[in-house]
């Protein structure tokens, strides 16, 4: 089966009315965000949000999406969930974050992630690079850090991670740039998790391709707050 990262828009339209969403679909099909040319992502997004929260999702494969069950698939899946959330929490600098997806941005010599999915899995696999001792939270029934869901509500933090302390770490991740707009956010998880998990304290990082003036001084009295800047190398080597 050939892979396809974007559905159709008029199928899943069809697919909301049918099953009792027209309101939904009128609603998403009208929708005139200051996106420009991203705005049918935001769409696609905000349709998956819906069949998502009505346990439609396997239906929607069938009907609308048969790529969506495939590994890249998934992947799509998990970028749609993110950019929702993006947009739910009105973040400044969600426009970079869709338009890096639409246009896969290639990476030229020291160039920053293609998409925020790109970092995520890298710092997953990579945590000692932001501190040593640090590891990918697992919860009693084994679930990773990765997405974490904050209970009763639609909020997950991109990682959650522990350090050799036993602390746990929130982090944040911006795939461009950081802006003062990002801590409230980051404040509000590193909130929850202390109230879920009944700790005093719960570390809070940022990690972005640039840190903007504007957050450094906002975080810059905040206690167990830190902020990371990555920079990605790239050679190329001929083989003989």
């Amino acid at each position: 089966m050939e892979y396809k990262d974007r559905f159709p828009l008029p199928i899943a339209y069809d697919f909301l009315t049918t099953h009792g969403f027209c309101t939904e679909a009128e609603k998403i099909k009208a929708s005139s965000e200051w996106y420009k040319s991203y705005r049918s992502t935001l769409k696609r997004a905000k349709i998956i949000g819906i069949v998502q929260d009505k346990g439609l999702l396997e239906s929607f494969y069938d009907e609308v999406w048969p790529s969506g069950r495939s590994d890249k698939g998934q992947r799509r899946l998990l970028f749609f969930e993110n950019l929702l959330r993006r947009y739910n929490d009105q973040e400044h600098d969600l426009v970079e974050g869709i338009e890096e997806e639409e246009e896969e941005i290639p990476l030229s010599g020291e160039e920053e992630f293609a998409r925020e999915n790109d970092l995520q899995n890298y710092l997953v696999k990579n945590l000692h690079h932001i501190e040593k001792g640090l590891t990918l939270y697992h919860s009693e029934d084994g679930k990773p850090g990765i997405e974490f869901y904050i209970p009763g509500t639609s909020r997950r933090i991109d990682i959650l991670a522990v350090d050799k302390e036993n602390t746990y770490v929130v982090i944040e991740l911006k795939v461009s740039r950081g802006y003062e707009k990002v801590v409230g956010q980051t404040l509000y998880y590193q909130t929850m998790i202390k109230t879920i998990f009944n700790k005093e304290k719960v570390r809070a990082i940022i990690v972005a391709r640039e840190i903007r003036d504007e957050l450094k001084a906002a975080t810059k009295f905040l206690p167990d707050f830190e902020l990371f800047e990555y920079q990605l190398s790239f050679t190329l080597e001929r083989v003989k």
